[in-house]
C-alpha cells in the first residue's frame, strides 16, 4: 500500500510518520517544507503544496491513500490570509481533483471542530450531523468550513473516492506550541463572564491512531475527535495555579481593539468568540465506529501535556 502524507513536518504529521513508517507492507511518501528522519520504507520530498511540482510528484507516485494534514493554524507575519487560503482551501481542492484523476482509493483529512464555528447558539454538545458554520471573520474556522463543503461535494459527485474526515478538538502533545497553549502560558487567564469556555482535548497519540485506522481499514465517514468529557477555562486556570479573571465580552473586545494595533496583543476583538463560544464535540460516533478508543480523557490529556512538555506552564 502506498500512503502519501502532506504536512509531515507538523506536530501531528511528524508523530504519524514515526509510527506509520514502521508498518509492514506500507510505502510511505511524505511532503513538507522541513526535513525529517524517516524509516527505511519512507520517501520524502520538500514541496510547497501550491506548486505544480508537488502535484506532478503526486501523479507520479499514484498513492492508494492520501492523508492530508497540511494546514495553516496560526497566520505568520509573513503570510497573508489569501496565501493561507491558497494553502488550506485551493490546494486541498486541487489535491482532490488529482486524486480522482489518478484513482486514489481513499482520502483522509484533518478538519477541525472550528468548522462548526463559534456561535452563541451552538449546541452544548455538537454532533456530526450539525451544520458547518465556520466564522468568516476567523480565517482558520472559515477555511475549515470551506474545505468541509468541498469534501461534501466530492462525496456526492465522486463516491468512488472513499473519505474519512476527522474533526479534532484541541490537540495536545509534548512540547506543543499553538494558539491554545499560548492561552495557558499567560500569567493571568482571561475568561468571559457568564461563559464556562469548555475545552475538549484529544491527545496526539490518540489522534494518530485514529488517522492510521482511517487509512488502513475500510472505514468511511465524518467524525468528531475528542477525549471524554470537557474542561472549563476556570478549571484549567486552577490547575495551572494562575489567577482566573472573567470579564464581560464587550470589555475584552474594547481592550483588544486598543492592544492589538499597539502590538501588545496578538489577538483582536474578533477573536473573543474563540473563548466565549467554544465548540464542544461529542465523541459518541467515533467511539462506536472505530476499534481504537481514546486512551486519555480531556482532563487526562491536559495533565499529560503539563507533565511531558518542556515549557513551564504551572505557576509556582
Amino acid at each position: 500500500m502506498k500512503i502519501l502524507i502532506t504536512g509531515a513536518a507538523g506536530d501531528i504529521g511528524s508523530r504519524l510518520v514515526k509510527i506509520l513508517g514502521g508498518y509492514l507492507n506500507v510505502d510511505l511518501y511524505t511532503s513538507a517544507l522541513e526535513s525529517l528522519n524517516f524509516e527505511a520504507n519512507s520517501f520524502h520530498r520538500s514541496f510547497d503544496i501550491r506548486s505544480n511540482e508537488f502535484f506532478s510528484w503526486v501523479e507520479s507516485i499514484k498513492p492508494d491513500v492520501i492523508i492530508h494534514l497540511a494546514s495553516v493554524i496560526q497566520l505568520p507575519k509573513s503570510m497573508t490570509i489569501d496565501q493561507a487560503h491558497d494553502i488550506d482551501v485551493k490546494a486541498t481542492e486541487r489535491l482532490l481533483e488529482t486524486s480522482i484523476k489518478i484513482g486514489v482509493k481513499k482520502f483522509v483529512i484533518t478538519s477541525s471542530g472550528a468548522a462548526y464555528g463559534y456561535w452563541k447558539d451552538n449546541s452544548k454538545w455538537l454532533t456530526e450531523d450539525m451544520p458547518m458554520r465556520g466564522n468568516d471573520d476567523y480565517f482558520y474556522s472559515s477555511h475549515k468550513r470551506q474545505i468541509e463543503e468541498i469534501m461534501a461535494r466530492y462525496r456526492e459527485v465522486y463516491p468512488q473516492l472513499s473519505q474519512v474526515v476527522l474533526r479534532p478538538g484541541t490537540v495536545l502533545g509534548p512540547n506543543f506550541n499553538n494558539p491554545i497553549t499560548n492561552i495557558f502560558s499567560k500569567n493571568i487567564i482571561l475568561g468571559i463572564a457568564r461563559s464556562e469556555s469548555p475545552f475538549v482535548i484529544i491527545w496526539i497519540d490518540d489522534l494518530v491512531d485514529y488517522l492510521i485506522e482511517a487509512a488502513v481499514t475500510d472505514i468511511e465517514g465524518v467524525y468528531n475527535v475528542a477525549g471524554d468529557g470537557s474542561l472549563t477555562l476556570k478549571k484549567i486556570a486552577k490547575r495551572l495555579n494562575k489567577f482566573y479573571l472573567p470579564i464581560p465580552s464587550s470589555a475584552l473586545k474594547f481592550l483588544l481593539s486598543i492592544l492589538k494595533p499597539l502590538k501588545l496583543s496578538q489577538y483582536g476583538p474578533e477573536q473573543v468568540k474563540f473563548i466565549e463560544f467554544r465548540p464542544v464535540l461529542a465523541n459518541n460516533k467515533i467511539k462506536a465506529n472505530f476499534k481504537h478508543q481514546p486512551r486519555k480523557s480531556t482532563e487526562q490529556a491536559f495533565e499529560a501535556f503539563l507533565q511531558e512538555t518542556k515549557r513551564e506552564y504551572v505557576k509556582a
